[in-house]
């Protein structure tokens, strides 16, 4: 070989091991503050696409159900799920949406203002999916299958070779898998277990390492770690749905002693039984894993080094005798007032984690919660606890601040009492019978003497907006609250749009008649009779239907005749966060679950948010009911409980946006922002010099990959010049 071939080889082997890979970016994120662009840099936040899923081939629309294999799939229906969480792959920009139905939609997003449906969606092995993870960098998806309690891995859709994802491998990972989360170079994989319900199993944590290995190591971490008993759980501020002394009261002394039987829990009792992990987040540098405890209202610190618990902490309470809340579901109008002795569990559901200069911090999506084990449930209706004189819960103490059974309209609890009397026509609809209420840890005190124990404070389930805490460096020490939304989320929303505070849009308002049935046709085969019911019921107009869906035809009511219906349970509230960076600002988004507003918020000033934009992601439901507008392919967003953040490189059109998905309706909306002033080095800024338009993940690939290509091939021109002199 010549020596100036051989002088080539290291030339050659350089620019192999030079030329990039294309990756995504980190799962949480980091901001630093100084390298913010100016405020008011976001011009706008528009809609610029919508497409509408199936839910799965079409099982029930046609006299034979077609075939899983025959793409693409055609069963369409609002109410079925079709996305119930998605997730999106930058570097072959396709999405995926699972489906309650137990599918894995396939969007194809190259063109994000025109997707469409793809060939390559699949039936999985289970028709109950907890949760979805991808990793786009080794082309991979983690499907929790809840009641298997396994992981199921299968390989995601390349642009350059499309085809149907298959099943690669299988992951034992315990029972009631509900949340899976994998680790940026998917080398780990951690699951939520929860309690179902019933018998012994603990709240738990599953981690697998080298989950795409031939032998991943399996680590269970149950959450009575280091004997974290009733005692120390409720001093670090969690709500206990239920304590040792708690089912002592309910299984002795009760109204339900006779209906109860808690023995066997009782004597197997571990306080893990009732801790409820729920969705889970990596803290920077994947060193230390956030799991969210939705139903005890607060949060575990898991760290990775060790795999070890370290801490938890609650997240504390609104309390609405300063904060307003609308909680009469019966006036149709939206005020907002202040009650003595009322507080509220933020009881968040998603959670997301930043780095924002040198400190940590956590977003909460603050929902509603409730535990429900056996025939013990922890909510309970006003009307029923405050009965005229009498105290529904036997043998429990409540002061006479709160309820005067000599004179029920004189304690806090008058407005809620069974008894409540509207004293003039104006205030006709002043009572508030029907409000959600704990019978958890937070209102009560059952510590003290478990057969007396003391009702404190009136609690309602949920926070009914956002919050931001920062996580302290000690996780011993409690989380610091540094921002609430407070009333914003019910008064914004009702200040932009009236028609639609508090109101309900969900699966039961699905249509009966007509295109489109198929969450009715579906019911009957599952042989779903109770809900069959109250699906029949609200399309009724003589029961909770409406005269006028929207066409002068009965059946179920549009948004605007539905308001208020969810403000005695939980209001305004909001399911997921989506955070991540446009036009150089630090952003957050959300929308209300069961009434589909959507808010958008600049937080890069952290513990100054301010409001940038209030929007509906479902204005054709306002004057139509949920099955008119779907069949007119008008219908947005109902229940919006996923969202994907893309940002500039991610995303398919080369600017920052969000992928927002209605799992009710199956639809996924694809919104972008505009600058200003567009960021150094964004695509954007090349595409206003003439160059042809490149997504901001090809633009950066095309670019380093040039960069390298250039150093390489100098290199090589001199040493092949050298081997010549």
């Amino acid at each position: 070989m010549a020596s100036n071939q051989l002088l080539a080889l290291p030339v050659i082997a350089l620019a192999v091991l030079l030329w990039p890979q294309k990756t995504v970016d980190a799962i949480s994120v980091g901001f630093q503050r100084e390298n913010a662009m100016p405020k008011g840099n976001i011009k706008s936040f528009d809609l610029k696409s919508r497409m509408t899923l199936p839910y799965g081939p079409d099982l029930y629309g046609s006299e034979v159900p077609q075939s899983p294999d025959d793409q693409p799939y055609r069963g369409y229906g609002p109410g079925m799920g079709a996305s119930e969480t998605i997730e999106y792959d930058p570097l072959n920009h396709f999405l995926y949406s699972m489906s309650d139905q137990g599918f894995i939609l396939v969007a194809d997003y190259a063109d994000p203002s025109s997707p469409k449906i793809s060939d390559y969606s699949f039936k999985t092995e289970s028709n109950k999916l907890g949760s979805m993870s991808i990793c786009p960098d080794q082309g991979v998806m983690l499907l929790s299958l809840s009641k298997a309690g396994r992981i199921d891995v299968y390989d995601l859709v390349s642009r350059d070779d499309p085809k149907v994802p298959t099943l690669q491998k299988s992951v034992d990972c315990g029972p009631n898998a509900k949340n899976v989360l994998a680790s940026k170079d998917c080398s780990v994989a951690a699951i939520a277990n929860t309690n179902a319900g019933e018998g012994l199993e603990q709240g738990s944590v599953t981690i697998l390492q080298d989950v795409l290995s031939d032998a991943p190591k399996r680590t269970t971490i149950p959450l009575d770690y280091n004997e974290w008993d009733d005692a120390y759980l409720l001093r670090r501020g969690l709500n206990m749905p239920m304590t040792k002394n708690a089912l002592e009261y309910w299984d002795d002394y009760s109204h339900l002693a006779d209906d109860l039987s808690f023995s066997e829990l009782r004597d197997n009792y571990k306080s893990s039984i009732f801790l409820e992990p729920e969705n889970l987040a990596w803290g920077p540098d994947e060193m230390e894993l956030l799991v969210n405890m939705q139903e005890n209202n607060g949060l575990l610190r898991i760290n990775m080094t060790d795999l070890s618990p370290v801490a938890v902490a609650g997240y504390g309470m609104k309390d609405h005798s300063f904060v307003p809340v609308d909680i009469n579901a019966n006036d149709g109008d939206c005020k907002l007032k202040t009650y003595p002795s009322l507080f509220a569990m933020r009881n968040p559901d998603q959670i997301a984690s930043l780095k924002y200069n040198d400190k940590n911090y956590v977003i909460t999506a603050n929902e509603d919660g409730g535990k429900e084990y056996g025939d013990w449930e922890e909510a309970i209706k006003s009307n029923d606890l405050f009965q005229g004189p009498n105290f529904k819960l036997q043998n429990v103490i409540v002061p006479k601040f709160i309820f005067d059974e000599n004179n029920t309209s004189a304690g806090h609890s008058a407005l809620f009492n069974d008894d409540c009397q509207d004293t003039t026509a104006d205030e006709e609809e002043l009572c508030l019978r029907k409000v959600e209420f704990s019978v958890g840890s937070n209102s009560i005190d059952f510590e003290s003497d478990p057969k007396n124990p003391i009702f404190y404070r009136m609690v309602l389930f949920g926070g009914r907006g956002w919050s931001i805490y920062e996580l302290p460096e000690n996780p011993r020490n409690q989380l610091k609250l540094v921002f609430d939304s407070g009333d914003a989320m019910e008064r914004e929303g009702c200040s932009n749009f009236p028609w639609s505070h508090n109101a309900l849009m969900d699966e039961e308002l699905a249509p009966v008649t007509g295109p489109n049935n198929t969450f009715v046709k579906f019911l009957e085969a599952d042989g779903d009779l109770d809900m069959i019911a109250d699906v029949m019921e609200k399309n009724d107009p003589e029961e909770k239907g409406c005269l006028d869906q929207g066409d002068g035809t009965p059946g179920s009511c549009p948004l605007s005749q539905m308001v208020d219906k969810r403000s005695g349970k939980d209001g305004a509230g909001v399911e997921n966060v989506i955070m991540g960076e446009a036009c150089g600002r630090l952003v957050t988004a959300m929308a209300t679950e069961k009434s589909s507003i959507g808010m958008l918020f600049d937080i890069t000033d952290i513990t100054t948010p301010e409001l940038l934009h209030v929007f509906h992601l479902s204005p054709a439901a306002r004057d139509s009911s949920f099955g008119l507008a779907y069949n007119a392919g008008e219908i947005g967003e109902i229940d919006p409980e996923s969202g994907v953040f893309l940002s500039a490189k991610e995303s398919p059109s080369g600017k920052a946006g969000i992928l927002w998905a209605g799992a009710l309706s199956g639809t996924v909306s694809w919104w972008e922002f505009d600058c200003k002033e567009e960021e150094e080095g964004s695509s954007s800024t090349k595409q206003q010099s003439g160059e042809q338009p490149v997504s901001a993940a090809a633009a950066s690939f095309r670019e380093s990959s040039w960069a390298t290509m250039l150093l390489a091939c100098t290199f090589g021109m001199s040493m092949l010049m050298l081997s010549q002199l």
